[in-house]
């Protein structure tokens, strides 16, 4: 689905700065840098602000990767259909000189028939400005020079972006819904987003750590503006030496902080790994609402019983993830795509839903009474509850006394709630007071007799 709001490509040479230009316009550092050549394979995108214009921005591979290179051909084909969508092309050039492929690009913008900006970069000095007469061989009359590194005229390019969109509408709503998609290298991710947007989105192969950047896009799923995002595989902590590695690692822990909802990949043919145990840790600990998808489930031989078991050893191993729902799919057959997005809409629903204080105290004082609570039951005195916030949903205890309230206490309360309150899929954290002791006075009150 293409957004509503223009969009706007940075297409170019590896290493001419792309990704630094993209960094600099957004005033983020969205997309990985680093001076290793090919290193975006994706598109990735941005939809930003300027002088009342709402417009996406997106950020494309080198198009001068050679035939033979590492995923080339679906690399090009991605940036190719992304090209043909966008509104207007800023075409990065850089100091000193055109370079050949320089040519053959400014040959298939021309064929493009769209508007386009073309800025010179890692133009930092006065001396480098003399070199610009050199870019006029191009055919472009209206050349920027820039410094993508030292944001140097680049509100200049934007300027000029803005009057080259298109007028009128270009707005992007905000999303009903943001779901990141995590998981290890070549458990599936990229071909579940694929799945999502009903084309190929985002590159896939079967070699780990191609995707690199988190890569986020919008569709459309009853009547729900559904913003998702492929985030890179995460290794094993020994694995992330580069700073490729290291910047994947941290755009996708971002990604799952900043996300409504979490869909942690496992792949069924090699079942839970070390990786994924680390992975849940940090949706856990993000305190995120996630369903775990067991993709490639049509590669398993099974029957009526092999979910059901590989559910249990699942739960067994993996501590909380009874939690949540655990749901069997083939990403790439698109089997029971729809039930994860239909799990997906009910869940953020239920993260931002407030429950009302005298239910909730009618629940507990029922949870209390029963007298099944873990050791130290009988101590323990809850004198009122409320809900101090949502997504999740966070709750304030007033105790007796907080020691009572050990880690099997506090786990029976918050399973406790999940199942009274409909929250299966979403974490429950509770915060607790305990009763202010008065003051002990050091004798009795009132005068020396």
């Amino acid at each position: 689905m293409k957004a509503n709001a223009p969009t706007v490509a940075i297409i170019g040479r590896q290493n001419v700065g792309k990704s630094t230009l993209f960094n600099a316009i957004i005033k983020e550092k969205k997309a990985i840098v680093d001076s290793h050549p090919g290193l975006t394979r994706d598109i990735i995108s941005y939809t930003l602000q300027y002088n009342d214009r709402t417009f996406r921005l997106i950020d494309t591979p080198g198009l001068d990767l050679s035939s033979g290179a590492e995923l080339s051909d679906a690399i090009l084909e991605n940036a190719r259909r992304q090209l043909e969508e966008a509104d207007a092309v800023i075409f990065l050039l850089e100091y000193p000189s055109p370079e050949s492929f320089d040519q053959e690009l400014a040959a298939f913008i021309r064929k493009l028939s769209k508007p386009v900006i073309i800025a010179v970069n890692k133009m930092d000095s006065n001396e480098r400005l003399e070199e610009m007469s050199n870019f006029y061989e191009l055919g472009f009359m209206d050349i920027l020079p820039i410094s993508a590194l030292r944001r140097f005229n680049i509100n200049m390019v934007l300027d000029r972006v803005v009057d080259l969109l298109p007028r009128g509408g270009g707005q992007i709503a905000e999303p009903d819904l943001t779901v990141s998609i995590v998981g290890r290298p070549n458990s599936g991710k990229s071909t579940l987003l694929n799945s999502f947007m009903g084309y190929e989105r985002a590159v896939v192969s079967d070699i780990p750590g191609t995707t690199r950047d988190s890569v986020d896009d919008y569709f459309n799923f009853k009547g729900k503006l559904i913003r998702i995002v492929d985030t890179a595989g995460i290794r094993k902590k020994s694995k992330i030496n580069e700073n490729v590695e290291y910047y994947s690692f941290t755009r996708t822990i971002e990604s799952i902080k900043t996300s409504d909802l979490v869909i942690h990949v496992i792949d069924a043919t090699m079942g839970l790994t070390d990786t994924d145990k680390k992975i849940f840790d940090e949706i856990i600990r993000a305190k995120r609402p996630a369903i775990i998808a067991i993709n490639k489930w049509d590669a398993i031989e099974k029957d009526d019983k092999t979910f059901e078991t590989f559910r249990d050893k699942l739960v067994f191993k993996l501590y909380r993830a009874d939690d949540f729902p655990i749901i069997s799919i083939s990403a790439k057959n698109k089997q029971r795509i729809s039930k994860i997005l239909e799990h997906s809409l009910d869940l953020k629903e239920k993260a931002t839903r407030r429950i009302d204080t005298p239910s909730l105290n009618k629940v507990i004082g029922g949870l209390q009474s029963k007298g099944r609570l873990p050791q130290l039951g009988n101590k323990i005195r809850i004198y009122y509850a409320a809900q101090i916030d949502t997504t999740p949903p966070e709750f304030k205890f007033f105790v007796n006394n907080v020691e009572f309230f050990r880690k099997d206490v506090i786990r029976y309360f918050e399973k406790s709630l999940q199942q009274a309150f409909d929250l299966h899929g979403i974490p429950v954290i509770i915060h607790l007071e305990g009763k202010k002791q008065e003051k002990k006075k050091s004798g009795r009150s009132g005068k020396k007799k």
